[in-house]
């Protein structure tokens, strides 16, 4: 009897262990399968062809009406590549109009006129936390391009700052209770 609420009672703890675990609840079902909608894309018309001799696909290929994601994808990125490269009268028209003299800030303006978004100013925080811009140096996995130290100099450095004496690090004794940060 004991054995068999043993049972159950690790059955259900294990069941509800599991339930919070993301594969386990896709492995039983429970979680919801939704489609990704960069994947879903519109199947051309189907007409038929005016040209009755014409055979069919090979099984697998895709249709050569359809667009694929990627080359839909890479076709507007050619096209936007394209439009930066003007034609003269089109360089004349937007020199007329003025818009190589457009203020840069005025998605500022625009946004601080109807009240949308907020700009703020880097705070003192931000500056003394993130005061460094660049990333900092990686150790190289190269042994040539790795800084040389010279070894009787390291040695001094660290008898200065000891004073010649070795260093002992030890933990204060506060009780059985640590909280974090303390």
């Amino acid at each position: 009897m004991k054995l068999n609420r043993a049972i159950v009672i690790t059955a259900l703890v294990a069941s509800a262990g599991l339930a919070g675990c993301q594969s386990a609840s896709k492995a039983l079902g429970m979680a919801k399968i939704t489609p990704d909608e960069f994947k879903v894309v519109t199947k051309a018309p189907l007409v038929v062809p005016p040209d009755y001799a014409l055979r069919p696909p090979a099984p697998g290929e895709p249709r050569p009406a359809e667009l694929e994601p990627d080359s839909a994808s890479r076709a507007s990125a050619l096209a936007r590549a394209q439009a930066t490269e003007r034609s003269d009268g089109e360089k004349v028209l937007v020199a007329k109009a003025g818009a190589n003299n457009a203020d840069p800030l005025v998605r500022y303006v625009v946004d601080d006129e109807f009240g949308d978004v907020a700009h703020k100013e880097k705070s003192f925080a931000d500056t003394v936390m993130f005061w460094k811009k660049d990333k900092a140096p990686t150790a190289s996995a190269d042994p040539s391009t790795a800084p040389v130290v010279d070894a009787a100099a390291e040695e001094e450095r660290i008898k200065t700052l000891t004073g010649g004496k070795s260093v002992v690090i030890k933990r204060e004794k506060s009780g059985w209770v640590k909280l974090p940060g303390l």
